[in-house]
């Protein structure tokens, strides 16, 4: 069982302060989704360019499947609804999206340095969503 101290206090899974933090956490990890999915439905033509120039094959099927991944698994996280699946899948999203977005190895000098940061956020969150994918409930 896990245990996270709070001012000399240890809580578990079943504390009401653990619930909390796992609420914020849900809602931290989620809004970084549901921006990027409105953003794209709202920009729909700027990010249809952008998966252009990632020279991904049917760029607007793309972008389609990522604002439904984004904001469909987004909102299942801040809701709380079958959380493992959608916190699964948009850790399996993030790993994809980020390889094929953001290949640091291609890059030299300034914009490697913002490639690689890049990735290694996504890779954070993605380390933010493992716990999700495991919990019990």
């Amino acid at each position: 069982m896990m245990s996270i101290t709070f001012k000399g206090h240890s809580q578990t899974p079943d504390s009401s302060a653990y619930s909390w933090v796992c609420l914020m956490a849900r809602l931290c990890l989620a809004a970084v989704f549901l921006y990027s999915g409105s953003t794209k439905l709202i920009h729909w033509q700027a990010a249809i360019s952008e998966f252009e120039g990632l020279s991904l094959p049917l760029p607007a099927v793309a972008v389609a499947l990522t604002v439904a991944v984004q904001l469909l698994g987004g909102l299942a996280v801040a809701l709380g609804w079958r959380v493992r699946l959608a916190a699964l899948a948009l850790a399996i999203f993030t790993v994809i999206a980020t390889l094929i977005g953001h290949p640091f190895w291609n890059f030299e000098g300034p914009e490697l340095q913002h490639q690689l940061t890049t990735m290694l956020e996504h890779l954070a969150i993605v380390g933010g969503l493992r716990p999700m994918v495991q919990a019990r409930r």
